[in-house]
C-alpha cells in the first residue's frame, strides 16, 4: 500500500478517516472474537439446561444448545469427544472422536465421515493392534492405506 499525504485532507475528511479506520477496525475484532463468544454462549446454555461434560449425550434440537468443540459425552456405552464447534449430530455419526479406551490406549480406529471428524496431526488411534498417530491434518485414511498419514508409536 502506497504512503499517502494527510496534509491534503481537510479536518472534516480526517474525521471521517477515523471513523471509518475505528468501525473497520471493531468490525475486525469483533469478527475475530466471535467464534469464541459463540462458543462460550453454548456453553453457558449447556450449563443451564443441567447438561454436564460426560453426561449423556441428548440430541440437540438446533444450533443454540449443540455441543461445542472439545465436549464429551457418553453414548451407547462409549465416552466421545466432539471434534466441530455447534455440533448437532449424533455421536458414532459424524463430527465427534470416541475417546481413548480405560486402559490407556488410543480409541479404535474408525473411518471419519469426512472433514467433520477427519483425524487432525497428533490425534492417536489403535489399529491392527499397534498405537499410530496421525502427522497430517484432515487425515481420513487408516494406517495401511496411507502409511505416510501415519506414524507408529512405540
Amino acid at each position: 500500500m502506497a504512503p499517502f499525504d494527510l496534509t491534503e485532507y481537510t479536518d472534516t475528511e480526517l474525521e471521517e478517516l477515523l471513523r471509518e479506520v475505528f468501525n473497520e477496525t471493531n468490525r475486525r475484532q469483533q469478527v475475530a472474537q466471535g467464534p469464541a463468544q459463540v462458543d462460550q454462549a453454548i456453553k453457558d446454555y449447556q450449563a443451564a439446561l443441567g447438561r454436564v461434560d460426560g453426561g449423556e449425550w441428548v440430541q440437540p434440537g438446533s444450533a443454540v444448545d449443540a455441543y461445542p468443540e472439545g465436549a464429551t459425552v457418553t453414548h451407547q456405552g462409549a465416552t466421545w469427544t466432539s471434534t466441530v464447534a455447534a455440533n448437532v449430530w449424533e455421536p458414532g455419526v459424524a463430527g465427534w472422536r470416541e475417546a481413548a479406551v480405560q486402559d490407556g490406549a488410543p480409541a479404535t480406529w474408525v473411518q471419519p465421515s469426512g472433514g467433520a471428524d477427519a483425524y487432525k496431526t497428533g490425534d492417536q488411534v489403535t489399529f491392527d493392534g499397534e498405537v499410530y498417530q496421525s502427522v497430517i491434518d484432515g487425515n481420513v485414511w487408516d494406517p495401511a492405506a496411507y502409511p505416510d498419514g501415519w506414524e507408529k508409536v512405540a
